[in-house]
C-alpha cells in the first residue's frame, strides 16, 4: 500500500498542511468509475489546468502522490503572461497578498556591472514584468480555488498503472487504503520531472542534457534590498564558475551556484558545504546579516522536450512534456501556458463543440514553443555553464570585454520567458485585410491589456472583462458591424457554444445583448489595438487573439469559430 511521508516539511514561512486520503466512492464499487478527465499531479500545472476545466463546465479528478504541497520554494518567479492566467483562475489577488514584483537584473564580472537587465513596464500592465511567490505558497493558493470550484482533489493516490484503448484509458492507483481502478476518457500527465504517466507510455525526450550543475539554497536574513536576480561571473570563492543570487518574500533569499565537475551530488548537497559557501558569497558582497538555511536542492539543466504532447487519449504539460533551464524563469512559466492552451481545447472535445482532433493543435503549438524555448534557453545555459573549453574561452572573453565595452554586453542577456504566437497554428484566422492593421496584437499573439479607468474598487483594464471561453470584443459603433457580430453571437450560442460578447465604444451609446460595454473615451484601447475606426476581435479561451478583421470585411464570426473548432488550416492574407 502507498504510504507518502505525512510529516509536515520543515519551513520557517509557510504552514505546511497534511491532506488526508478521503476514501473515495470509487473504491470497492461493484463497477469501475468513469470520468471524463483525470489529472495526475498536483503542482501548479496540474492545478491550473483542472482549475480551468472546472471553469469550462469539465468535472475533472485531480489525484497526488504526495500528502502536501510543494516542499520549498522551487518554482518561484511568475511573469506576467503567467499572472494574467492566473488572474482568469481567479487568484491572482492572492497571489499578490504574499509575493513581491520585479523588472531588472544585474551581471557582475570583477565587482564590476556587465549587464544591466529592465524589463519594461506600461501604464497598460496591470501585472509586473515578474511576480516572485514560493512555489508551496502558489499551490496553496491554486488548491484552494480548485476546491472552492467543486475539483475532486485526491492526495496520497499514486499511479500505479495504466492501460490506454481507443476510447479510454484505465488507471491503477494506490492508496493507504490499498488499490482501486477507475477509467477516464482522457487523462492529462502533470506529473513533473520523473511523470510516471510518461514511464508508463515508454516515452522518451528529445533534446540535450547538460553536464553542469547547480545547488538551488533558500536562506532566511533580514535585508533590506530591492528584489531582482543578481548574476555573478567568476566570483572568488567559486573560481571558473557562476551564481545568481534572488529575493523571494519572506525574507527568503535563494542563491543558485554552480557545482565543479570534480564534487559528487553527496558532496555538492552537504549543508556543511553549502552553508560555507553562502557564508563566502555574503562576504564577497559585503552583507553581514545573521542567516539561517532553509531549503535545498540539486539542479541539472536541460533543454528536452517530448516531440508529441498527445499520444493516444494521454495528454502532456509542464516538466512531464519538457525539460527547460531555469535561467530566464521558463520552466513553471511555459508548463502554466500549456495548461491554459490544453483546458479550452479539452473542455470543448469534452463537451461535444469540437472533435478530438483540435487536441491536435494542443501539440503542435506548445511543442514549437517548447522547441523555440529550447534553442534560445541553450544560449543562456552555454553562457551561464560552459559545456565545453570552446565556450568556456568565449564567455571569458565576453566578460572580458563587457569590462569596458557594450557591444557584448548583450550577449549577456537572460532571454527571459516570452509569451509564444501562435500566428503558424491552424486556429489563427487571416482575414484579406490583416496587411491594413498597423498595430494591435495580431491572429496568434497573446493580448495586450489597456489601462481604462480609476475606480472605486481600482484600477480597470481591458483583460479584466475577458473570461475562459472565447471573446468577441467590437470595438467602435459601426451600426452594420454591430449587427452583423450580433446575429453570429445568436447562431453560435445557439450550437451550445459559451461566446461572452463585449463592446468597446468611446461613447456611452448602448450596445443590446453585449455582456460588458467598456467605455474607451480617450480612444486608448481602440489606438493600442489598431482599431481606431472599427474593428472586430476574437480572442480563444487562453486568451491568444484567433482573429481580427474590420468593418467591410466579408469575415464572419461564424466562420471563424467553425474553423477554429474544425482546426482547419489558417487563411493567408492577400
Amino acid at each position: 500500500m502507498h504510504q507518502p511521508n505525512v510529516q509536515p516539511h520543515s519551513s520557517s514561512y509557510f504552514p505546511y498542511e497534511v491532506y488526508p486520503f478521503n476514501r473515495p466512492s470509487d473504491m470497492g464499487a461493484q463497477e469501475t468509475a468513469n470520468h471524463p478527465v483525470v489529472i495526475v499531479g498536483a503542482g501548479p500545472v496540474g492545478l491550473v489546468l483542472a482549475i480551468q476545466l472546472a471553469q469550462q463546465g469539465v468535472a475533472p479528478v485531480l489525484i497526488e502522490a504526495e500528502a502536501q504541497v510543494s516542499g520549498g520554494s522551487r518554482a518561484l518567479a511568475l511573469t506576467r503572461r503567467s499572472m494574467e492566467i492566473m488572474e482568469q483562475c481567479g487568484v491572482a489577488e492572492r497571489f499578490l497578498t504574499e509575493a513581491i514584483v520585479w523588472n531588472e537584473g544585474r551581471s557582475y564580472y570583477r565587482n564590476a556591472v556587465v549587464h544591466h537587465l529592465e524589463i519594461a513596464r506600461s501604464d497598460n500592465d496591470k501585472f509586473a514584468p515578474m511576480t516572485n511567490l514560493a512555489q508551496c505558497w502558489i499551490e496553496k493558493f491554486l488548491l484552494d480555488r480548485a476546491l472552492e470550484l467543486g475539483v475532486d482533489v485526491r492526495f496520497q493516490t499514486r499511479l500505479d498503472a495504466m492501460r490506454v484503448k481507443d476510447d479510454a484509458v484505465t488507471l491503477t492507483l494506490d492508496t493507504p487504503e490499498g488499490p482501486y481502478s477507475m477509467v477516464a476518457d482522457w487523462v492529462a500527465g502533470c506529473d513533473g520531472a520523473r511523470s510516471t504517466v510518461r514511464k508508463l507510455q515508454n516515452l522518451r525526450f528529445e533534446g540535450r542534457s547538460y553536464e553542469s550543475r547547480f545547488v538551488i539554497a533558500d536562506f532566511r536574513m533580514e535585508l533590506d534590498e530591492p528584489p531582482g536576480r543578481r548574476c555573478y561571473f567568476d566570483p572568488p570563492w567559486l573560481p571558473g564558475h557562476a551564481a545568481l543570487m534572488h529575493k523571494a518574500p519572506h525574507d527568503i533569499w535563494r542563491l543558485d551556484y554552480q557545482v565543479p565537475a570534480e564534487v559528487s551530488d553527496e558532496e555538492a548537497l552537504a549543508p556543511e558545504r553549502i552553508r560555507s559557501h553562502i557564508a563566502a558569497h555574503l562576504k564577497y558582497i559585503g552583507v553581514h546579516e545573521p542567516w539561517t538555511l532553509e531549503w535545498t536542492t540539486l539542479y541539472k539543466p536541460n533543454t528536452l522536450t517530448l516531440a508529441r504532447y498527445n499520444h493516444g487519449r494521454v495528454m502532456y504539460c509542464g516538466d512531464a512534456a519538457h525539460l527547460l533551464p531555469v535561467f530566464g524563469v521558463r520552466g513553471m512559466n511555459t508548463g502554466v501556458q500549456d495548461a491554459a492552451n490544453l483546458a479550452w481545447k479539452l473542455a470543448a472535445v469534452v463537451n461535444g463543440l469540437a472533435a478530438p482532433e483540435l487536441l491536435d493543435t494542443f501539440s503542435s503549438e506548445r511543442v514549437a514553443d517548447a522547441r523555440q524555448i529550447c534553442f534560445e534557453a541553450a544560449r543562456s545555459t552555454r553562457m551561464m555553464a560552459p559545456p565545453t573549453r570552446g565556450f568556456s574561452v568565449m564567455q571569458q572573453a565576453v566578460l572580458s570585454l563587457s569590462l569596458d565595452h557594450e557591444f557584448t554586453r548583450g550577449l549577456l542577456h537572460w532571454r527571459t520567458s516570452r509569451p509564444i504566437d501562435y500566428a503558424q497554428s491552424p486556429l489563427s484566422w487571416q482575414d484579406h485585410d490583416e496587411c491594413t492593421f498597423t498595430d494591435g496584437p495580431a491572429p496568434g499573439a497573446p493580448p495586450s491589456n489597456v489601462f481604462l479607468e480609476d475606480t472605486a474598487h481600482g484600477p480597470a483594464y481591458l483583460l479584466d472583462y475577458v473570461r475562459p471561453q472565447f471573446n468577441v470584443l467590437v470595438f467602435g459603433s459601426d451600426t452594420d458591424l454591430w449587427q452583423a457580430i450580433h446575429q453570429d453571437i445568436r447562431t453560435v450560442r445557439e450550437a451550445g457554444l459559451p461566446v461572452r460578447l463585449i463592446a468597446v465604444r468611446s461613447d456611452d451609446t448602448k450596445a443590446a445583448d453585449a455582456d460588458a460595454v467598456l467605455l474607451d473615451s480617450g480612444g486608448r484601447a481602440a489606438a493600442q489595438w489598431g482599431a481606431q475606426g472599427g474593428a472586430v476581435y476574437v480572442l480563444r479561451p487562453d486568451l491568444h487573439v484567433c482573429a481580427r478583421w474590420k468593418p467591410g470585411s466579408h469575415t464572419q464570426l461564424t466562420q471563424v469559430l467553425v474553423r477554429a473548432m474544425n482546426a482547419a488550416e489558417p487563411v493567408a492574407c492577400a
